[in-house]
């Protein structure tokens, strides 16, 4: 306990020391998104996972890199700040997140952006550099699925093996309760756990990450429904000519033929392994995963 209360205070401190702003723009149909600036230099995106969570865990990625980077953490529209908007298939799919983030491009006043994405934010980083080519310079990979949702079965069947008996029975007992924040707290907790290498490192940390995030179930529904009919890459990011980096965490529940799939379309790409971490390398191994972005970017 006594580790958690001393991180959300270092993460508070972090906020004022590293000159956080927060900044809007308008999108063409008229929705304000929002994204936060930390650090100064050359720009790098920040997106992170879900669908449907706020950025609010990158911040110790931007504190990290705030002093060779300006870190945009970007609230992807129906997320965190960027959540007061119209919610239904029209404006959360995968080709209206994309667009977003081209216009927080030209809202920035960038010919290129560099973009480093996690788990879901990787996805929206490849479809991105697969919709707007020209438009990146850099896209860095970290605990992503590849071009296409092939290995999402495989990635689920992982996360179901590595759960402990007594994690499934806590899992079973949570989704049989009533519906309530706690009890989705409660579901989210046993479901997440299986992500991490080492559990007793998720039985710590995981507080800390449900306090720097929301969840908006909505937008993550409409987003993965939309997902399962239009996100396959692979005639579309073979186009993409700049960096690219995949970061992969060595007992990351995502397939590690994810890997090949990317490297196939993108053979510039170079891997970065990260070992006894599984998908939240930034919790598990920070050190490790803040040098060689460092390295990448």
């Amino acid at each position: 306990m006594k580790t958690l209360i001393f991180s959300i205070i270092t993460w508070l401190l972090s906020i004022f020391v590293n000159g956080q702003q927060t900044h809007s723009f308008k999108t063409q149909d008229g929705e304000i998104l929002y994204y936060t600036s930390i650090g100064s230099g050359d720009k790098v995106v920040l997106l992170y996972g879900g669908p449907g969570f706020s950025i609010g865990p990158m911040r110790s990625w931007a504190d990290s890199l705030s002093t060779k980077f300006q870190c945009i953490l970007f609230d992807q529209r129906g997320t965190g700040l960027s959540s007061n908007v119209k919610l239904d298939s029209s404006t959360i799919n995968l080709k209206q997140a994309v667009q977003d983030i081209d216009y927080l491009r030209i809202h920035l006043g960038e010919t290129q952006l560099t973009i480093c994405g996690i788990s879901w934010g990787g996805m929206l980083a490849q479809a991105y550099a697969s919709y707007f080519p020209e438009n990146v310079k850099n896209i860095v990979l970290v605990s992503t699925i590849g071009p296409d949702l092939s290995l999402m079965g495989a990635f689920n069947d992982n996360m179901n093996m590595r759960r402990f008996p007594n994690e499934n029975d806590s899992l079973m007992y949570w989704n049989n309760r009533p519906n309530s924040d706690y009890v989705t707290m409660k579901r989210n907790f046993f479901s997440f756990i299986s992500e991490f290498y080492n559990h007793e490192k998720g039985y710590e940390t995981l507080p800390l990450f449900f306090a720097t995030t929301k969840f908006n179930g909505t937008m993550s529904s409409l987003m993965w429904k939309d997902l399962i009919v239009n996100y396959d890459l692979k005639s579309t990011l073979i186009k993409y000519q700049g960096k690219c980096s995949i970061i992969r965490p060595r007992q990351d529940p995502v397939p590690a033929e994810s890997i090949f799939q990317i490297k196939e379309l993108l053979p510039q790409a170079k891997v970065f392994y990260i070992e006894r971490s599984g998908h939240f390398p930034d919790y598990e191994k920070p050190e490790e995963l803040f040098k060689i972005l460092r390295q990448a970017l």
